[in-house]
């Protein structure tokens, strides 16, 4: 018999053999006093009374949850025995328990299968026995009760006996008014696979509350501890149920997609920037298995017939190549390698002291005062890679190992109250010029910058291209206001560094602070899941907490709608989950795609922790309005909850608490403030905040 060592088990287990904890986590009651002892001899104490029983919280007939307590497990020859105690939500013991599940997982030389037991095929019967599946209804399955809320369940395998190692598993309830309870990994060898449940949380985050399939066939552990990895081995093991022998019957597991393939496969295109190259997303320690004829391998390198089984790594990481191949590597050392520095703005009297051409057409430069910033590119050392040598000019604009850097441009900000509030300087007629250590000057004439009521900022972005690199990715998708963008994504295969300078003055031309942002996200919050290590559009990064898309994505640059998201924040939130998910790529019959992006497979109210590391404190949000097209604004707080609560009621709840939704913009509309009174009610820690409907923790 299986008796477990886990000390936190055994601790609850002994206790609740010798009466002192019953189903639940507290003492029983004293019982009534025993009658006091005999009289002895004059001067001799009396016989001591009997003390009482402790109290048992009385059965119960059904449940709105039933929790499960593995007592001990057996495997013999063509059978599994469980011991187990089942609670109900106030953990008084359950009777009548009629329904039960028991699934092993047997560890193969081919990894983990649970083979299904088949019918005849051409009056020959099913001659593979791996692990297997069992209910009450089997043929020859018991399950008895043996006292309140204690049963057992023996459970007919023909595929184990008893030196069967594996993921065993078991799940009860179901009838008669007590729930089904979560299914739980009752054994979970170690060190039998090389992902892990962390590594899958790190982006679904709860895939018990997933809107896909099997949600509800997320596992725990003999410690209550979350145990996805290996309740999902438990159907979808190592060898895919359609592998199948002369007869005809499987010699694979239960269900046709292994966990691995899921993991290859499935997750190639879930979402924008993802690479299932980049391994150590997944596998933290190197994969065990380097036959590219066995499990795993043959989910991408399948070349038919039966798997072969595993074969010790002895060392050999296939991350590195895997990384290596796709160019990932390279770009991780690139992103390590570089930063970039951007000077202070400065007001001249005559740019063309510091340029000589003008950015649209090449053309000389002009004589005039503006405004002007410096890029520098330093190495990890501290010297300075310079950008004029390495520019790449061609055009077509191709990928040439000995000019990486594709793009070095800077744009002319306003900035008020920590945001970005608008770009006074035109965004493509600046002029250029190289000093001679080979760093940049970006300049504005004074005549092409429009007249804003606030403070100036530059913020830069230089990118490197790497051997696949591409101008644009081809791939044609709708944007958000309808127009088909025909060529794609541009600048999406670079490496692209992002900087902002100091904020200063106008008028006085003094320094007024050094650039700063609220941030309430991570700086790995985006690459957790936009793995590839790449840029994404416009030479925005996804490094940093994706701050370098702030640059265009700001309170002041009018992108796209409230509904859609106008703002970073509220544009994050709904491009994950709300109307800008169903903005798709062009169909292979050349209709849009309406489905929601790879964000789609996490539940939005629970995986808030995927960004953020702590509830969001609403009374810190600036009060400050968001601008979109059209010349209209939203307020801050209500841009952000609209992105994903667009309906009507939502907006009408919204608006009668001050909250504005695409209402006329005003002038220095960055300068009023706004009405609405979100963080009375909602912020974290009131009676109705944020943080009681929306998952701020792991």
């Amino acid at each position: 018999m299986r008796i477990f060592t886990s000390r936190k088990l055994a601790y609850f287990v002994a206790l609740a053999l010798t009466g002192a904890l019953v189903g639940c986590g507290d003492d029983g009651k004293d019982g009534v006093d025993g009658a006091p002892g005999t009289p002895g001899i004059p001067g001799t104490p009396g016989t001591p009374g009997t003390p009482g029983e402790p109290w048992t919280p009385p059965a119960v007939a059904s449940s709105t949850a039933t929790n499960v307590k593995v007592l001990s497990y057996n495997f013999d020859e063509g059978s599994i025995t469980y011991e187990f105690e089942i609670t109900d939500e106030n953990g008084s013991p359950i009777n009548g328990l009629l329904n039960a599940q028991a699934k092993v997982a047997a560890l193969t030389d081919k990894g983990f299968i649970n083979n299904r037991t088949e019918s005849d095929i051409n009056g020959v019967a099913d001659n593979v026995h791996i692990g297997g599946a069992a209910t009450e209804t089997t043929e020859g399955a018991t399950l008895t009760a043996i006292d309140d809320g204690k049963y057992q369940f023996k459970a007919p395998m023909k595929g184990v006996n008893p030196s069967t190692e594996g993921i065993v598993w078991l799940r009860v309830g179901g009838n008669d008014g007590i729930a089904t309870s979560k299914p739980l990994v009752v054994n979970k060898p170690e060190g039998t696979h090389s992902t892990t449940t962390d590594s899958c949380y790190s982006c679904h985050i709860d895939y018990s509350t997933s809107p896909r399939r099997h949600a509800s066939y997320v596992a725990s552990g003999m410690d209550s501890e979350v145990t996805f990895v290996e309740g999902c081995l438990a159907c979808h093991g190592s060898v895919s149920k359609g592998v199948k022998n002369a007869e005809g019957f499987s010699i694979g597991g239960y269900a046709t997609n292994t966990l691995s393939k899921i993991g290859h496969v499935n997750h190639q295109k879930f979402t924008k920037d993802f690479s299932v190259m980049n391994c150590t997303s997944c596998h933290v320690e190197a994969p065990n298995n380097i036959n590219v004829a066995g499990p795993g391998c043959i989910d991408c390198h399948n070349s038919g017939g039966v798997p072969g089984a595993i074969i010790p790594s002895d060392g050999a990481d296939l991350r590195i190549m895997h990384e290596s191949k796709t160019g990932i590597t390279e770009r991780q050392a690139l992103r390590a390698k570089y930063k970039l520095e951007l000077s202070t703005p400065v007001k001249v009297d005559d740019i063309s002291t510091k340029t000589d051409h003008y950015a649209p057409d090449g053309s000389a430069t002009k004589v005039g005062p503006g405004w002007c910033t410096t890029l520098t590119v330093k190495d990890a050392e501290g010297t300075i890679f310079s950008i004029k040598d390495n520019f790449n000019y061609s055009d077509p604009l191709v990928f040439d190992a000995n000019k990486p850097i594709v793009y070095a441009g800077a744009y002319l900000h306003a900035y008020e109250n920590g945001s970005l509030v608008g770009r006074p300087g035109n965004r493509t007629n600046y002029y250029y010029g190289y000093n001679a250590d080979g760093t940049k000057n970006i300049c504005h004439l004074l005549t092409d910058i429009s007249a804003v009521n606030a403070n100036y900022a530059y913020s830069a972005r230089v990118t490197f291209s790497t051997l696949g690199w591409m101008e644009y990715d081809g791939n044609k998708r709708y944007q958000s206001n309808g127009n088909l963008r025909a060529n794609g994504y541009d600048g999406s295969m670079g490496i692209s560094f992002t900087a902002y300078s100091d904020v200063v003055d106008p008028v006085t031309t003094a320094k007024v602070s050094a650039f700063e942002r609220r941030v309430v996200i991570s700086d790995s919050s985006c690459t957790t899941c936009h793995n590839d290590a790449t840029a994404f559009h416009k030479n925005g990064a996804f490094d940093e907490g994706g701050r370098g898309c702030v640059a265009c994505h700001d309170n002041g640059m009018a992108r796209t709608s409230a509904a859609i998201g106008a703002g970073f924040g509220p544009m994050v939130h709904s491009w994950h989950w709300g109307e800008g998910a169903k903005v798709g790529e062009v169909k292979a019959d050349g209709t849009q795609a309406k489905t929601a992006n790879g964000a789609g497979a996490i539940e939005a109210s629970t995986s808030c922790v995927a960004c953020h590391e702590t509830a969001i404190d609403l009374s810190k949000v600036p009060n400050q309005y968001i601008l979109e097209p059209g010349n209209k604004m939203t307020s801050p707080v209500t841009a952000n909850c609209f992105a994903c609560h667009n309906s009507d009621s939502a907006k009408a709840h919204m608006a009668s608490n001050g909250g504005e939704i695409s209402v006329p913009s005003v002038a220095d509309w960055f300068k009023q403030p706004t009405s609405e009174s979100c963080a009375v009610c909602h912020d974290t820690g009131r009676s109705t905040g944020i943080d009681k409907y929306h998952k701020f923790t792991r």
